[in-house]
């Protein structure tokens, strides 16, 4: 059971997700608190629900812009904080914590 009972943030998922029971693309079971910012790949997890968090495709969560609009802290912009929290190569992977950029070319 996927149950949430705090607030989500700034998150994502995309691995298969399958039960019988309280199953989300990204919340299950929302109990109380918020889901803020947060989506999950529709296509990846195989659900076209959640109780929280939007739901999107693979291309939408492969693509800054997705994650910027809704307030996402990237490294190399300021709009959304100075924190440089995350990075992305474009059309090719989800987000990823800025430390996972080490080697990487973007």
């Amino acid at each position: 059971m996927g149950h949430n009972q705090s607030v989500i943030l700034h998150c994502y998922a995309t691995g298969a997700v399958s039960g019988t029971r309280d199953v989300g693309g990204l919340v299950g079971y929302h109990w109380s608190g918020e889901v803020i910012a947060s989506f999950w790949d529709a296509e990846t997890t195989g659900q076209v629900e959640s109780r929280g968090g939007i739901g999107l495709t693979t291309a939408e969560m492969m693509t800054a812009s997705t994650f910027l609009e809704a307030g996402w802290d990237f490294v190399g912009e300021d709009e959304n904080g100075t924190e440089e929290i995350w990075w992305i190569l474009e059309g090719e992977g989800y987000p990823r914590l800025w430390w996972e950029a080490a080697g990487a070319e973007y």
